[in-house]
Protein backbone atom coordinates (compact mmCIF):
# COMPACT_ATOMS: atom_id res chain seq x y z
CA UNK A 1 0.00 0.00 0.00
CA UNK A 2 2.90 2.37 0.75
CA UNK A 3 4.81 1.64 -2.50
CA UNK A 4 2.72 3.70 -4.95
CA UNK A 5 2.90 6.76 -2.65
CA UNK A 6 6.64 6.60 -2.03
CA UNK A 7 7.70 6.55 -5.70
CA UNK A 8 5.97 9.81 -6.70
CA UNK A 9 7.33 11.49 -3.58
CA UNK A 10 10.90 10.46 -4.41
CA UNK A 11 10.40 11.58 -8.00
CA UNK A 12 9.18 15.01 -6.88
CA UNK A 13 12.14 15.45 -4.55
CA UNK A 14 14.58 14.43 -7.27
CA UNK A 15 12.91 16.78 -9.74
CA UNK A 16 13.14 19.71 -7.34
CA UNK A 17 16.77 18.90 -6.59
CA UNK A 18 17.62 18.86 -10.31
CA UNK A 19 15.85 22.20 -10.78
CA UNK A 20 17.92 23.69 -7.99
CA UNK A 21 21.13 22.41 -9.56
CA UNK A 22 20.18 23.81 -12.93
CA UNK A 23 19.31 27.16 -11.35
CA UNK A 24 22.63 27.26 -9.48
CA UNK A 25 24.48 26.45 -12.69
CA UNK A 26 22.73 29.29 -14.51
CA UNK A 27 23.66 31.71 -11.74
CA UNK A 28 27.40 30.95 -11.74
CA UNK A 29 28.22 33.24 -14.71
CA UNK A 30 26.72 36.11 -12.69
CA UNK A 31 29.10 35.37 -9.81
CA UNK A 32 32.52 35.19 -11.51
CA UNK A 33 35.89 35.27 -9.86
CA UNK A 34 37.27 38.83 -9.75
CA UNK A 35 39.88 39.82 -12.33
CA UNK A 36 43.13 40.67 -10.57
CA UNK A 37 44.77 43.95 -11.56
CA UNK A 38 48.17 43.84 -13.32
CA UNK A 39 51.31 44.00 -11.17
CA UNK A 40 49.44 42.67 -8.15
CA UNK A 41 50.35 40.13 -5.52
CA UNK A 42 47.85 38.12 -3.45
CA UNK A 43 48.83 37.15 0.10
CA UNK A 44 46.76 35.56 2.89
CA UNK A 45 45.79 37.57 5.95
CA UNK A 46 48.41 37.50 8.79
CA UNK A 47 51.10 36.12 6.49
CA UNK A 48 54.65 37.50 5.95
CA UNK A 49 55.26 39.07 2.54
CA UNK A 50 58.39 40.02 0.61
CA UNK A 51 57.68 42.54 -2.16
CA UNK A 52 59.89 43.34 -5.14
CA UNK A 53 59.45 44.28 -8.75
CA UNK A 54 61.61 44.43 -11.92
CA UNK A 55 64.41 47.02 -11.74
CA UNK A 56 64.18 47.51 -7.98
CA UNK A 57 67.83 46.90 -7.13
CA UNK A 58 70.69 48.69 -5.44
CA UNK A 59 70.18 51.90 -3.47
CA UNK A 60 66.38 52.12 -3.42
CA UNK A 61 63.60 52.90 -0.99
CA UNK A 62 59.88 52.08 -0.98
CA UNK A 63 56.79 54.21 -0.75
CA UNK A 64 53.84 52.64 1.12
CA UNK A 65 50.86 54.25 -0.54
CA UNK A 66 51.53 58.00 -0.29
CA UNK A 67 54.17 57.91 2.49
CA UNK A 68 57.73 56.60 2.65
CA UNK A 69 58.08 53.17 4.23
CA UNK A 70 60.27 52.78 7.35
CA UNK A 71 63.84 51.75 6.46
CA UNK A 72 63.69 48.81 8.87
CA UNK A 73 61.18 47.21 6.47
CA UNK A 74 63.68 47.25 3.57
CA UNK A 75 66.37 44.69 2.87
CA UNK A 76 68.44 44.34 -0.31
CA UNK A 77 65.90 46.16 -2.42
CA UNK A 78 62.98 44.17 -1.04
CA UNK A 79 60.12 45.34 1.17
CA UNK A 80 59.38 43.00 4.07
CA UNK A 81 55.91 43.02 5.62
CA UNK A 82 55.13 40.89 8.67
CA UNK A 83 51.73 39.55 9.70
CA UNK A 84 49.86 41.66 7.17
CA UNK A 85 46.45 43.12 7.97
CA UNK A 86 43.59 44.25 5.77
CA UNK A 87 44.86 47.85 5.97
CA UNK A 88 48.16 46.75 4.37
CA UNK A 89 46.40 46.18 1.08
CA UNK A 90 47.64 49.08 -1.04
CA UNK A 91 50.07 50.04 -3.84
CA UNK A 92 53.78 49.89 -2.98
CA UNK A 93 56.23 51.81 -5.20
CA UNK A 94 59.99 51.31 -5.54
CA UNK A 95 61.93 54.61 -5.80
CA UNK A 96 65.46 54.85 -7.22
CA UNK A 97 67.32 58.12 -7.73
CA UNK A 98 64.07 59.99 -6.97
CA UNK A 99 62.33 58.21 -9.82
CA UNK A 100 59.59 55.57 -9.68
CA UNK A 101 61.01 52.30 -10.92
CA UNK A 102 58.07 49.95 -10.50
CA UNK A 103 54.95 49.34 -8.40
CA UNK A 104 53.18 46.34 -6.98
CA UNK A 105 49.66 46.21 -5.51
CA UNK A 106 49.24 43.97 -2.48
CA UNK A 107 45.85 42.26 -2.20
CA UNK A 108 45.16 40.79 1.24
CA UNK A 109 43.20 37.58 0.87
CA UNK A 110 40.63 36.97 3.63
CA UNK A 111 38.41 33.95 4.00
CA UNK A 112 35.13 34.63 2.19
CA UNK A 113 32.02 33.31 3.85
CA UNK A 114 29.40 31.50 1.79
CA UNK A 115 26.15 33.52 1.79
CA UNK A 116 23.19 32.03 3.62
CA UNK A 117 20.11 34.15 3.04
CA UNK A 118 16.50 34.26 4.13
CA UNK A 119 13.73 35.99 2.20
CA UNK A 120 10.39 37.42 3.27
CA UNK A 121 7.44 39.40 1.97
CA UNK A 122 5.82 41.94 4.34
CA UNK A 123 2.71 42.54 2.20
CA UNK A 124 1.30 40.75 -0.90
CA UNK A 125 1.89 43.90 -2.97
CA UNK A 126 5.34 44.81 -1.62
CA UNK A 127 8.81 43.87 -2.86
CA UNK A 128 10.60 40.73 -1.69
CA UNK A 129 13.44 41.30 0.76
CA UNK A 130 16.36 38.90 1.16
CA UNK A 131 18.89 39.24 3.99
CA UNK A 132 22.21 37.71 4.94
CA UNK A 133 23.81 38.19 8.35
CA UNK A 134 27.51 37.47 8.23
CA UNK A 135 29.12 35.55 11.07
CA UNK A 136 32.61 36.87 10.32
CA UNK A 137 34.05 40.32 9.65
CA UNK A 138 33.46 41.94 6.28
CA UNK A 139 36.50 41.61 3.96
CA UNK A 140 37.79 44.72 2.30
CA UNK A 141 36.07 45.43 -0.99
CA UNK A 142 33.31 42.92 -0.27
CA UNK A 143 30.25 43.18 -2.55
CA UNK A 144 27.02 41.21 -2.43
CA UNK A 145 24.44 40.75 -5.18
CA UNK A 146 21.11 38.94 -5.43
CA UNK A 147 20.75 36.70 -8.47
CA UNK A 148 17.15 35.98 -9.43
CA UNK A 149 15.02 34.54 -12.19
CA UNK A 150 11.27 34.15 -12.65
CA UNK A 151 10.83 30.47 -13.26
CA UNK A 152 13.54 27.99 -14.18
CA UNK A 153 13.79 28.98 -17.85
CA UNK A 154 13.81 32.76 -17.46
CA UNK A 155 17.01 34.75 -17.83
CA UNK A 156 18.71 35.41 -14.51
CA UNK A 157 19.42 38.97 -13.42
CA UNK A 158 21.65 40.45 -10.74
CA UNK A 159 20.70 43.19 -8.26
CA UNK A 160 23.15 44.88 -5.84
CA UNK A 161 22.64 44.53 -2.09
CA UNK A 162 23.42 47.08 0.60
CA UNK A 163 24.88 46.61 4.06
CA UNK A 164 22.73 47.76 7.00
CA UNK A 165 24.93 48.85 9.87
CA UNK A 166 22.18 48.87 12.51
CA UNK A 167 21.17 45.25 11.81
CA UNK A 168 24.61 44.08 10.55
CA UNK A 169 22.97 42.43 7.56
CA UNK A 170 23.22 42.59 3.81
CA UNK A 171 19.79 43.44 2.42
CA UNK A 172 18.56 42.95 -1.14
CA UNK A 173 15.29 43.98 -2.78
CA UNK A 174 13.52 42.05 -5.54
CA UNK A 175 10.67 43.67 -7.45
CA UNK A 176 7.42 41.73 -7.01
CA UNK A 177 3.88 42.27 -8.25
CA UNK A 178 0.89 40.74 -6.52
CA UNK A 179 -0.41 39.25 -9.79
CA UNK A 180 2.73 37.06 -10.17
CA UNK A 181 2.03 33.72 -8.52
CA UNK A 182 4.85 31.57 -9.92
CA UNK A 183 8.09 30.70 -8.13
CA UNK A 184 11.32 32.69 -7.99
CA UNK A 185 14.78 31.11 -8.17
CA UNK A 186 17.17 33.04 -5.94
CA UNK A 187 20.78 32.87 -4.85
CA UNK A 188 23.26 35.32 -3.36
CA UNK A 189 26.78 36.07 -4.56
CA UNK A 190 29.55 37.48 -2.35
CA UNK A 191 32.65 38.91 -4.02
CA UNK A 192 35.88 40.16 -2.45
CA UNK A 193 39.04 41.55 -4.05
CA UNK A 194 40.42 38.06 -4.62
CA UNK A 195 37.54 35.56 -4.55
CA UNK A 196 33.80 35.00 -4.98
CA UNK A 197 31.30 32.54 -3.49
CA UNK A 198 27.70 31.83 -4.37
CA UNK A 199 25.12 30.61 -1.88
CA UNK A 200 22.76 27.70 -2.36
CA UNK A 201 19.95 28.39 -4.83
CA UNK A 202 16.48 28.47 -3.34
CA UNK A 203 13.04 28.32 -4.92
CA UNK A 204 10.46 30.55 -3.23
CA UNK A 205 6.81 31.33 -3.76
CA UNK A 206 5.35 34.57 -2.46
CA UNK A 207 2.89 32.65 -0.31
CA UNK A 208 5.62 30.65 1.40
CA UNK A 209 7.61 33.74 2.40
CA UNK A 210 4.71 35.95 3.47
CA UNK A 211 5.50 37.24 6.97
CA UNK A 212 4.05 40.56 8.14
CA UNK A 213 5.74 42.95 10.52
CA UNK A 214 4.54 42.73 14.14
CA UNK A 215 1.60 44.87 15.33
CA UNK A 216 2.43 48.27 16.83
CA UNK A 217 1.22 50.44 19.73
CA UNK A 218 0.07 47.53 21.88
CA UNK A 219 -1.63 48.82 25.06
CA UNK A 220 -3.22 47.05 28.01
CA UNK A 221 -5.79 48.74 30.28
CA UNK A 222 -7.81 47.65 33.32
CA UNK A 223 -11.61 47.61 33.09
CA UNK A 224 -13.45 49.42 35.90
CA UNK A 225 -15.17 47.18 38.45
CA UNK A 226 -13.86 44.06 36.62
CA UNK A 227 -11.06 42.55 38.76
CA UNK A 228 -10.46 39.68 36.29
CA UNK A 229 -10.55 41.55 33.00
CA UNK A 230 -8.08 43.53 30.88
CA UNK A 231 -8.55 45.32 27.57
CA UNK A 232 -5.83 44.96 24.90
CA UNK A 233 -5.65 47.22 21.84
CA UNK A 234 -3.10 47.57 19.01
CA UNK A 235 -2.63 48.82 15.45
CA UNK A 236 -1.71 46.90 12.32
CA UNK A 237 1.91 47.32 11.15
CA UNK A 238 2.68 50.36 9.02
CA UNK A 239 3.93 48.14 6.19
CA UNK A 240 0.49 46.53 5.88
CA UNK A 241 -1.03 48.95 3.38
CA UNK A 242 -4.76 49.18 2.68
CA UNK A 243 -7.65 47.00 3.82
CA UNK A 244 -7.99 44.59 0.87
CA UNK A 245 -5.83 41.96 2.56
CA UNK A 246 -6.82 41.08 6.12
CA UNK A 247 -4.68 40.05 9.07
CA UNK A 248 -5.23 37.46 11.75
CA UNK A 249 -3.85 38.22 15.23
CA UNK A 250 -2.74 36.06 18.12
CA UNK A 251 -2.72 37.56 21.62
CA UNK A 252 -0.41 35.99 24.21
CA UNK A 253 -0.56 36.91 27.89
CA UNK A 254 0.84 35.71 31.20
CA UNK A 255 0.71 36.86 34.83
CA UNK A 256 3.84 38.19 36.51
CA UNK A 257 6.16 35.58 38.08
CA UNK A 258 4.34 32.76 36.30
CA UNK A 259 5.21 30.41 33.45
CA UNK A 260 1.56 29.88 32.54
CA UNK A 261 0.97 31.41 29.11
CA UNK A 262 -2.46 31.80 27.53
CA UNK A 263 -3.27 32.77 23.94
CA UNK A 264 -6.21 33.46 21.69
CA UNK A 265 -6.78 34.46 18.06
CA UNK A 266 -8.90 37.32 16.73
CA UNK A 267 -9.36 39.30 13.53
CA UNK A 268 -9.98 42.56 15.39
CA UNK A 269 -7.49 45.08 16.77
CA UNK A 270 -8.93 44.77 20.28
CA UNK A 271 -9.23 41.87 22.71
CA UNK A 272 -10.64 41.36 26.21
CA UNK A 273 -8.84 39.10 28.66
CA UNK A 274 -11.52 37.60 30.93
CA UNK A 275 -9.45 35.20 33.03
CA UNK A 276 -6.81 37.55 34.49
CA UNK A 277 -5.61 36.92 38.04
CA UNK A 278 -6.77 39.50 40.57
CA UNK A 279 -4.12 41.95 41.69
CA UNK A 280 -1.39 40.50 39.44
CA UNK A 281 0.37 42.40 36.70
CA UNK A 282 -0.01 40.75 33.29
CA UNK A 283 2.35 40.92 30.31
CA UNK A 284 0.80 40.90 26.83
CA UNK A 285 2.24 40.66 23.29
CA UNK A 286 0.60 40.29 19.87
CA UNK A 287 1.68 38.86 16.52
CA UNK A 288 0.05 38.80 13.07
CA UNK A 289 -0.22 36.75 9.86
CA UNK A 290 -2.06 36.99 6.58
CA UNK A 291 -5.45 35.36 7.10
CA UNK A 292 -4.97 32.60 4.49
CA UNK A 293 -1.25 31.81 4.07
CA UNK A 294 2.26 32.62 5.20
CA UNK A 295 3.81 32.54 8.65
CA UNK A 296 3.37 34.48 11.86
CA UNK A 297 5.27 37.69 12.45
CA UNK A 298 7.61 38.02 15.38
CA UNK A 299 5.95 39.03 18.66
CA UNK A 300 5.36 42.69 19.35
CA UNK A 301 6.94 44.47 22.28
CA UNK A 302 5.36 43.48 25.58
CA UNK A 303 2.84 45.75 27.28
CA UNK A 304 1.60 45.27 30.84
CA UNK A 305 -1.17 46.29 33.22
CA UNK A 306 -2.85 45.17 36.44
CA UNK A 307 -6.59 44.46 36.61
CA UNK A 308 -8.89 46.77 38.57
CA UNK A 309 -8.61 46.06 42.30
CA UNK A 310 -11.37 46.02 44.96
CA UNK A 311 -9.46 48.60 46.97
CA UNK A 312 -9.67 51.11 44.20
CA UNK A 313 -11.82 54.21 44.94
CA UNK A 314 -15.47 53.71 43.96
CA UNK A 315 -17.76 56.31 42.50
CA UNK A 316 -19.58 58.36 45.23
CA UNK A 317 -23.21 57.44 45.90
CA UNK A 318 -26.09 59.93 45.99
CA UNK A 319 -26.21 59.75 49.80
CA UNK A 320 -22.48 60.59 50.01
CA UNK A 321 -22.94 63.58 47.71
CA UNK A 322 -25.76 64.89 49.94
CA UNK A 323 -23.60 64.58 53.06
CA UNK A 324 -20.70 66.38 51.42
CA UNK A 325 -23.01 69.15 50.15
CA UNK A 326 -24.53 69.62 53.63
CA UNK A 327 -21.06 69.81 55.21
CA UNK A 328 -19.90 72.59 52.90
CA UNK A 329 -23.27 74.39 53.26
CA UNK A 330 -23.17 74.55 57.06
CA UNK A 331 -19.54 75.55 57.34
CA UNK A 332 -19.31 78.07 54.52
CA UNK A 333 -22.68 79.98 54.57
CA UNK A 334 -22.24 83.55 55.99
CA UNK A 335 -24.20 84.66 59.07
CA UNK A 336 -26.61 87.56 58.57
CA UNK A 337 -29.90 88.02 56.81
CA UNK A 338 -29.83 84.51 55.38
CA UNK A 339 -29.78 82.76 58.77
CA UNK A 340 -33.54 82.30 58.74
CA UNK A 341 -33.51 80.89 55.20
CA UNK A 342 -30.86 78.35 56.10
CA UNK A 343 -33.18 76.56 58.54
CA UNK A 344 -30.57 76.62 61.29
CA UNK A 345 -31.29 78.16 64.76
CA UNK A 346 -28.32 80.20 65.94
CA UNK A 347 -28.24 81.10 69.69
CA UNK A 348 -27.19 84.72 70.56
CA UNK A 349 -23.86 84.96 72.28
CA UNK A 350 -23.74 86.25 75.99
CA UNK A 351 -21.56 89.29 76.92
CA UNK A 352 -18.73 88.70 79.40
CA UNK A 353 -19.29 89.42 83.17
CA UNK A 354 -17.10 92.46 83.42
CA UNK A 355 -19.38 94.41 81.11
CA UNK A 356 -22.02 94.29 83.80
CA UNK A 357 -19.58 95.67 86.43
CA UNK A 358 -18.46 98.55 84.24
CA UNK A 359 -22.04 99.37 83.35
CA UNK A 360 -23.08 99.46 87.05
CA UNK A 361 -20.22 101.77 88.04
CA UNK A 362 -20.98 104.12 85.16
CA UNK A 363 -24.65 104.25 86.06
CA UNK A 364 -23.87 105.01 89.73
CA UNK A 365 -21.48 107.82 88.78
CA UNK A 366 -24.10 109.45 86.55
CA UNK A 367 -26.73 109.17 89.26
CA UNK A 368 -24.40 110.86 91.77
CA UNK A 369 -23.83 113.79 89.41
CA UNK A 370 -27.57 114.28 88.97
CA UNK A 371 -28.11 114.38 92.78
CA UNK A 372 -25.35 116.99 93.21
CA UNK A 373 -26.96 119.24 90.60
CA UNK A 374 -30.38 118.99 92.19
CA UNK A 375 -29.10 119.85 95.69
CA UNK A 376 -27.45 123.03 94.46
Amino acid sequence: MGGPDVAPSLFCLLFLHLRFLVSAHIHHPLCPKPVLPPNSKVAPLLSNVSLTCPGCEGDVFWRCGQVECPKRMMKEGRLLLKSIQSKDGKVYTCIKEKQSVCSVELLVEEELEKPVMECYLRHPASNITCEWQKNSRIPRGNKVTLISSRGNKAKATSNPCSYRTYSKKYQCRLHHTEDYTESYYLSMCATSQTDSKIGDAMMVNYRSIMQPDPPIEVTVSPIDFAPRKLQVTWRKPRSWIGNFYALLYEVQYRPENSHQVSSAETSNCTFHIVDAIKGRRHFVSVRAKEEFYGSWSIWSQEANATPWADSAPTEPTEETLQEVSAFYFYTDSPQGDNDEDSGITISPSKPPWYTYVIGGISFGFILLLVLVVLIR
